[in-house]
């Protein structure tokens, strides 16, 4: 009985992580279209509040910054979408999981491992990635430097993950060495 609810459970969390990963790539979609359409709907907003540790450096070279503020939207706006592509293939990936739980019920599975690195990887990457991007492009492409880093939850949930997917793998390890005792 506890099996069935399991598995009925999985099936629902695969059908909600599907959904948020398309809506991820949909929100995407709409802050290109809705920079594309108008300049004044992106707003900058660096306030990381969630960060533990934060380090932000900026030097403007030049008597004004107003030409280059539409180019630091769209830096903005690609760096989002980026970190919004990483989010959705996290959470299809996270679907899958629980798609296969929800047809036969084996966690520790060699799959189901390389899935749990595969999130932990991703969960690094939207971390770390997007905040180097945002520090190169806006070096590259306005006067100046910007060097923007921090470190906020998402990178040590990255980091329990990759431990949890260490787990696993012996779990899996010992569900194959017990599979073939019997």
């Amino acid at each position: 009985m506890k099996l069935k609810r399991l598995q009925k459970m999985s099936y629902f969390l695969h059908i909600a992580l599907k959904i948020l990963s398309i809506s991820s790539v949909i929100m995407a979609i709409i802050a290109v279209l809705m920079k594309l359409f108008s300049s004044k709907n992106v707003m900058i907003n660096k306030l990381e509040s969630d960060t533990i540790f934060y380090f932000q450096t900026e030097l403007f070279v030049g008597e004004n910054n107003l030409p280059y503020v539409e180019r630091e939207e769209w830096i903005l706006v690609g760096v989002a979408v980026f970190s919004s592509m990483i989010l959705a293939y996290l959470l299809w990936t996270a679907s899958m999981i629980f798609k296969d739980l929800a047809a036969n019920f084996t966690p520790f599975s060699d799959i189901t491992v390389s899935r749990l690195r595969r999130i932990a990887v991703l969960m690094l990457i939207y971390a770390l990635v997007p905040q180097i991007i945002y520090s190169i492009l806006h070096t590259v492409l306005i006067p100046g430097y910007s060097i923007n880093f921090g470190l906020n939850m998402s990178f040590f949930f990255a980091l329990i993950f990759y431990c949890l997917t260490e787990i696993f793998r012996y779990g899996a390890s010992l569900q194959k060495e017990s599979d073939e005792t019997l």
